[in-house]
C-alpha cells in the first residue's frame, strides 16, 4: 500500500538535515519540491489558515528556486503541483502549472521526464 505519509515526510526531514550537515545541499535543494509535495498531500484540507500558510511557504520556496535561477528545481515545483493539483481536482490550476513548465522547459538545455510521469499526467490533465 505504500508508505505513511507523515512517515514520509519524518523521513525527508531528518536525511535533509544529514544532506545540510554533510554539506550536500544541491542534492538537498533538489529534494525540496517532494518535500513540499509530501506537505501538499499531508494537508488536504479546506481551513483557510492552513491554506494561507501555506500558500505562503509555497511563495516562498518558489522565490527562492527563482533568485537561485535553479530551473531544475523550478520544473519539479510544477511538474509535482501540477499532479497534486489533479489529484484534489483542481483541473484549471494544474492545467496552469503545466503551461508554466512547457514555457520553462524552452529556456532548459534539456526537458525533465521524470521517468515518463510528465507525459503521463500531461495526458491526463
Amino acid at each position: 500500500s505504500g508508505l505513511n505519509l507523515r512517515e514520509l515526510e519524518r523521513n525527508i526531514e531528518k536525511f535533509g538535515k544529514e544532506m545540510i550537515e554533510y554539506n550536500q545541499t544541491a542534492v538537498y535543494r533538489y529534494m525540496l519540491p517532494i518535500k513540499r509535495t509530501v506537505s501538499d498531500l499531508i494537508l488536504s484540507t479546506d481551513d483557510p489558515l492552513e491554506i494561507a500558510r501555506n500558500n505562503w511557504e509555497q511563495n516562498n520556496f518558489l522565490k527562492l528556486a527563482l533568485e537561485e535561477n535553479s530551473l531544475v528545481v523550478l520544473c519539479d515545483i510544477y511538474i509535482l503541483g501540477g499532479i497534486v493539483a489533479y489529484i484534489y481536482g483542481k483541473y484549471d490550476l494544474a492545467v496552469g502549472f503545466v503551461q508554466k513548465r512547457h514555457e520553462l522547459e524552452k529556456k532548459m538545455w534539456r526537458t525533465t521526464f521524470l521517468f515518463g510521469v510528465t507525459a503521463f499526467y500531461d495526458g491526463l490533465i
